[in-house]
C-alpha cells in the first residue's frame, strides 16, 4: 500500500504550512511492511513525523510522532593533549598532571608553558550539537570550540580562532581574541552544558544542574571547528553524543532569545594570568 510520509521540524515558524504543503510530504511507494528507515537526520535535531496512506482505507493522517536525535559523540584526542595532561583509557577524563608526561611533539599537540589543553576528536562543520563537561572540584578551567588552526602554545580565546567560558577562582569569563567579558554563573557549577549551533552561528554555555543560560557567542563560522578544553587545577570530564535537552532549543538560538549581546568586553579583569 502507498504511503505518503512527511517530517518536518518540530519548531518551525509555520508547521500549519509544512503539514498541508505537498513538497513537505515525502512519498514512499511500494511499502510491504509496516516499518521504515529515514535517512539524512540532522544531529541534536527535533523532528516531527506524520504518516499517511494515500487510498480511500487511509485517508486520515497518524499522530504526530516525536523524535530527537543526538549529538555528534567524541572523545579526547590524546595527540592534542598537553605533556602534563593525564587521559583516562577511555579519553572521556583530563587531569593536570605536574610531572611531565613523555609525549612525542605532535603539530596539534598543546605545548606552550601553561597551556594544558586537548582537544576533541572530531570537527564540527554542521547541526547542532550539545555536550556537558562535569568539572568536579576545578576551580580553573576554559571550555569552547576551536578551528584546527588555533595556536596550540597559548591560552584558547586568546586568538581568533577559539571561544572559550572560562573559570578562574572566583571570577567567571568569556574570551574571544584576546578579549574577556564578566559573566554571572554561580560558584557551585559542577556542570557546564556546552552548545555547538553551528548552522545558526551561536556558541552557548549553561548551568547544565539548574538549566540556566549562561552566554552565547555569536559567531559566523567559516572552517569546522573542534570542541577544546583547558584545565589548570583538578580534572574534568566530558559526556558526548547527549541530545539536546528540553531546556535548550536551536530554534530559540536562531531567533535570537538567549542572546546576551549587550555584556560590555572589558580588559584589566582580575584573573588568573
Amino acid at each position: 500500500m502507498p504511503v505518503v510520509l512527511m517530517a518536518v521540524l518540530m519548531f518551525p515558524k509555520d508547521i500549519l504550512g509544512l503539514y498541508n504543503s505537498v513538497d513537505s510530504w515525502m512519498i514512499v511507494p511500494n511499502i510491504k511492511q509496516n516499518h521504515y528507515t529515514v535517512h539524512g537526520l540532522q544531529s541534536g535535531t527535533r523532528y516531527i513525523f506524520f504518516v499517511k496512506a494515500i487510498n480511500q482505507a487511509g485517508s486520515r493522517n497518524s499522530e504526530p510522532a516525536r523524535l530527537k536525535t543526538n549529538s555528534q559523540p567524541f572523545k579526547l584526542d590524546p595527540k592534542t593533549a598537553h605533556k602534563k595532561l593525564r587521559l583516562s583509557n577511555d579519553c572521556l577524563t583530563m587531569e593536570k598532571d605536574e610531572s611531565s608526561l613523555k609525549k612525542s611533539h605532535t603539530p596539534e599537540r598543546f605545548s606552550g608553558t601553561g597551556s594544558y589543553g586537548a582537544a576533541g576528536n572530531v570537527f564540527i562543520d554542521s547541526g547542532c550539537h550539545y555536550w556537558e563537561v562535569l568539572l568536579g572540584a576545578s576551580t580553573w578551567y576554559a571550555l569552547g570550540v576551536a578551528y584546527k588552526s588555533a595556536p596550540k602554545n597559548e591560552w584558547s580565546g586568546k586568538n581568533s580562532s577559539s571561544w572559550v567560558f572560562t573559570r578562574c577562582n572566583n571570577n567567571f569569563l568569556v574570551r574571544y581574541n584576546n578579549k574577556e567579558s564578566i559573566v554571572e554563573a554561580s560558584l557551585q557549577l559542577r556542570r557546564v552544558g556546552v552548545l555547538l549551533d553551528y548552522d545558526n552561528n551561536a556558541l552557548s554555555f549553561y548551568d547544565a544542574m539548574n538549566s540556566q543560560h549562561i552566554y552565547t557567542f555569536d559567531v559566523s563560522f567559516l572552517l569546522p571547528v573542534a570542541p577544546t578544553f583547558m584545565i589548570w587545577n583538578k580534572s574534568l570530564m566530558i559526556m558526548s553524543g547527549l541530545p539536546v535537552p528540553d531546556f535548550v532549543d536551536c530554534s530559540e538560538q536562531q531567533e535570537g532569545i538567549c542572546r546576551q549581546q549587550d555584556s560590555p568586553y572589558v580588559s584589566g579583569v582580575k584573573s588568573c594570568h
